[in-house]
């Protein structure tokens, strides 16, 4: 038995000398044995057998239940007993000496595939012995697989095998998302054991700001789960001895004593082993002083039922090691809703996405020059030194935390860079014995890390969550070097920050360090349309005076982010709408932190961020990192497709405001065209009838029986008109005969209609225009043919749909017209050349493409044609007519839909892109959005005289 409160794990060297006298040790029974002829050593000896391996990896195996646990058997249903069963790590099966060891780990499969073990305690190895010889098999993860056979003579020689007995194991991604799944379900099913399944608060941007705003018994629920987490990892990660809580709530408590044992428990935690009560029983004593906030405050007693207790018996039954805090707590944080605790884990943002902010803005760089000293042969012991101590001088702060994610990987990241320099300065020093204590060389901290959450719940779980990785990272030290430092009693914890960060001076909280403030996160996704009333009084409160209302949220930890680094050395990074590189925001946002000295450092172009929150869908997100520094190489990651994997683009020019390899130019609205090459284009006719001028096909009967009346009709053009092909008519009267109305019903009845909804308006000029109830609020019908494009476009066209319409078509306020007798406009719309500046530079409404004649419009760069080049492209475009009129039948929509395009319609595209790439100065025909966005800034450049 161990006399102290914690359990160090054995290191490298002591499990090896372990393993050698395990090996001399049951050598010698084994011959003694066999001079005796001795039988059945297989039911005689297996429990000391497996005890004594055990014991040389730490494990005094006595104090829990492994041996001899029934089982059902999957082939027969029958009940059997297990060898040696370690829930979540080790099943084991032994047979007498020279037993074939394929039926005992058939035998061991078949009790793991019986029923009676859950998914929870499923383990990953699988071990056999015939006591001379052994077979381990690793399960899980494809590429951590392996089936090794070996004597008992060399067991010594498979120490980096065999030490997951004492918690060292390697535990791929993949693995650690299926064990961070099975403990969120851990959690909602203890959570439900003690709220009940009909529990159900709000969680994400909607969870309650602090614990008294929700049903008290869901709060105390909450902290009680956060207490019960740490004594569950505390009991698998060696912050203790092996599985003392599962022991102490297995042993020494009923479902009636539960609750006032575990209140007990919290208090014994929170005070120091010398003000102890002595006659504490034995079996609380053992525990060590936490100290921190975990267990600080006293909290309500619990009453427990057997269902309860259960519940938490198979949560200390899971191996809580091999969780990923940053998935974990991602997943936590959402054990109050109903929905998410029955949705299977999949609402958590991944790794890869977290890596893709933290990566390229401070991880890769300190990695790579990490890296570089390690290999370097000729790089001085002092210099290792000097970077592994230069990580402990930077501040790590995401303001928008949550529970935490981000700040967990970027430490665990970094722990792994400072474990790596300690692994080479050791080497360098011929100190590589592991029994070394390596607390002294350990200078990271996770007293480096800021947090600002606004929420209660999401910022306690990141204090929890950093410990954790905190006590992992520990125990990959100890892994590499020996032992590691000892944090219990806490002392130094993850500073989070309870508050509102866009109210917050964040000078006021954030230290100033030797080493840069580094800033990352993924704040709200609201865009400028969506915000509520706080959040843009929150927006006006980081801005001042500056935002129009047409900014983003996230806009706010930009320029938060950007004041505060004005005194200090450092950089930033957030995931964030992606508008925020579109449309009219863009000289909003970057005008100001261009003004300010930001340059962007590295773009991830828009791919699709799966939300955390339960039934919402993933949001089109950006990543982009500010830096001050002019001599940094740019980076940009292009996605072929939303959910496509990134692709790093070589940067030749610079990433400028709208994630373009291009120069730096910000593209604001202006009020004529740039081009002289373009005539204006207008909005069309605007009726703000209220419908009553308007005639849908249900309708058209009616109207049609009503002579008078069907003299006025017209066809009505709005967006979806055009483009789908729908069909709506409109009353247009603008040569109405005002007898007519007294001599048709219908017009009578529709006008008055028109008449009384404008008398009821707010607005001034729809109130005016309740004296002219006839006619349209604006008129702007051309009067000969025109060209009409669509305000709304889907983003999946390949091409922008744009469609010549005669005279007596009347236009809606919903699309655009202009004249254009040769061509030119209709080809122009038509290349790919204009709907990369469309996606570049012009808005979107909601996931569409938003077409807008003040920003698109008037700012496309055509630069002064040649009469050459110009009657090439008429041409051109008139071949795309010509191939759109082979199929009459068809709509704009199902002309462009981008998995059944018409091939001679794409030849026709294609023929027009090569004339227009080259009317814009390509030196050939372009074949990608990031090539014509080059030639497009280019262009606007040259035109603007802008820089």
């Amino acid at each position: 038995m161990f006399s102290t409160s914690t359990m160090q794990r054995p290191d490298a060297a002591t499990m090896r000398a372990n393993l050698t006298r395990f090996k001399h040790d049951w050598r010698q029974r084994l011959d003694a044995w066999g001079e005796a002829n001795q039988g059945g050593i297989e039911k005689k000896y297996a429990q000391s057998f497996w005890s004594e391996l055990l014991a040389a990896f730490g494990i005094t195996a006595t104090r829990f239940d492994l041996f001899e646990q029934d089982a059902r058997r999957a082939s027969s249903g029958q009940g059997g007993y297990i060898d040696l069963f370690w829930p979540g790590v080790v099943i084991g099966e032994a047979k007498s000496p020279g037993k074939n060891l394929d039926a005992a780990v058939a035998q061991a499969r078949d009790y793991l595939q019986g029923g009676s073990v859950s998914d929870a305690e499923q383990p990953n190895y699988i071990i056999a012995s015939d006591f001379e010889t052994f077979r381990l098999i690793r399960l899980g993860a494809p590429e951590q697989r392996y089936d090794i056979t070996f004597p008992l003579a060399e067991v010594d020689d498979y120490v980096d095998q065999l030490k997951f007995f004492a918690g060292y194991e390697d535990v791929t991604p993949e693995e650690q998302e299926a064990a961070s799944i099975r403990a969120s379900q851990l959690m909602a099913d203890l959570f439900t054991a003690m709220v009940g399944d009909d529990a159900d608060e709000k969680v994400g941007d909607d969870a309650p700001t602090n614990p008294e705003d929700e049903d008290a018994a869901v709060q105390e629920t909450s902290m009680y789960l956060t207490r019960l987490l740490f004594l569950l990892f505390g009991d698998d990660a060696g912050l203790w001895e092996q599985d003392l809580f599962y022991r102490f709530v297995l042993d020494h408590t009923t479902s009636e004593t539960l609750g006032s044992q575990l209140a007990a428990l919290f208090d014994v935690l929170n005070t120091p082993e010398e003000a102890r009560s002595k006659r504490l029983p034995d079996a609380l004593a053992r525990f060590p002083y936490v100290n921190g906030s975990i267990f600080a405050v006293t909290m309500p007693m619990q009453y427990f039922n057997p269902a309860m207790r259960d519940a938490l018996i198979n949560a200390c039954r899971f191996q809580w090691t091999h969780i990923s805090p940053a998935i974990f707590g991602s997943l936590f944080q959402l054990v109050k809703s109903k929905e998410a605790r029955r949705s299977d884990g999949e609402h958590y943002t991944s790794e890869k996405n977290i890596l893709k902010t933290i990566g390229p803005l401070f991880l890769d760089e300190m990695r790579a020059e990490a890296d570089r000293l390690i290999a370097a042969k000729s790089t001085p012991t002092a210099k290792l030194r000097q970077f592994r101590d230069s990580l402990a001088k930077h501040l790590f702060c995401d303001p928008a935390c949550g529970s935490g994610n981000f700040l967990v990987v970027a430490y665990r990241e970094l722990r792994r860079i400072e474990t790596d320099l300690i692994v080479a300065i050791r080497k360098r020093e011929g100190e590589m014995g592991m029994a070394l204590d390596a607390t002294w060389e350990q200078k990271l901290s996770i007293g480096q890390f800021h947090g600002f959450e606004l929420n209660w719940w999401p910022a306690r779980i990141a204090e929890t969550a950093m410990f954790l990785v905190d006590h992992q990272e520990n125990r990959h030290l100890a892994d590499r070097v020996g032992q590691a430092p000892d944090r219990l009693p806490i002392t130094i914890t993850a500073h989070i920050h309870h508050g509102n960060a866009l109210q917050m001076v964040w000078s006021d909280v954030l230290p100033q360090v030797q080493g840069e403030t580094f800033i990352f996160g993924n704040p709200p996704f609201s865009g400028s349309r969506t915000m509520s009333k706080h959040q843009k009084l929150d927006l006006a409160a980081a801005w001042g005076e500056y935002p129009s209302g047409l900014i983003d949220f996230v806009s706010g930890w930009f320029i938060k982010s950007a004041r505060l680094l004005e005194t200090r050395r450092g950089e930033f990074a957030f995931v964030s709408t992606n508008s925020v590189v579109q449309g009219v925001q863009v000289p909003l946002i970057f005008g100001p932190l261009r003004d300010m000295g930001w340059i962007i450092k590295f773009g991830h172009r828009t791919f699709a961020w799966d939300s955390e929150a339960p039934g919402k869908a993933a949001v089109h997100c950006v990543i982009i990192g500010f830096t001050r520094s002019r001599a940094v190489k740019q980076r940009l990651w292009e996605y072929p497709r939303p959910n496509s994997d990134g692709t790093e683009v070589e940067v030749r020019i610079g990433v400028n405001a709208y994630l373009a390899d291009s120069p730096w130019v910000l593209v604001g609205p202006r009020t004529r065209p740039l081009s002289p090459e373009l005539p204006p284009i207008v909005n069309g006719s605007e009726p703000r009838d209220g419908g009553h001028l308007m005639v849908t096909p249900e309708q058209l009967p009616q109207v049609l029986n009503d002579p008078v009346a069907a003299r006025y009709l017209r066809p009505f053009i709005a967006a979806a008109e055009l483009v789908r092909g729908s069909k709506r008519w409109c009353l247009w009267l603008v040569d109405l005969e005002p007898s007519d109305v007294a001599k048709s019903p219908e017009l009578r009845k529709r006008l008055e209609g028109v008449r009384e909804m404008r008398s009821k308006a707010k607005q001034a000029a729809t109130k005016k225009a309740e004296k002219t109830p006839h006619l349209f609020v604006s008129i702007r019908q051309p009067s000969t043919e025109y060209l009409c494009l669509p305000i709304v476009v889907s983003t999946n066209r390949r091409f922008f749909t744009a469609a010549y319409l005669a005279p007596e078509v009347i236009c809606s306020n919903r699309v655009y017209a202009a004249e254009d007798p040769a061509g030119l406009l209709f080809a122009l719309v038509s290349s790919s050349m204009f709907i990369t500046w469309q996606r570049s530079i012009g808005g979107y409404l909601k996931s569409d493409l938003s077409f807008s004649g003040s920003l698109t419009w008037n700012t496309l760069p055509v630069p002064e044609l040649t009469q050459t080049s110009r009657q090439r492209i008429i041409e051109a475009g008139q071949k795309i007519i010509d191939a759109r009129a082979l199929h009459p039948e068809r709509s704009l929509a199902e002309h462009y839909n981008p998995l059944a395009m018409d091939p001679v319609l794409v030849k026709a595209h294609d023929a027009l892109d090569r004339e227009v790439d080259l009317a814009f100065g390509a030196p050939r025909k372009l074949t990608s959005e990031r090539q014509r966005q080059e030639v497009l800034f280019a262009r606007y450049t040259e035109l603007t005289g802008s820089s």
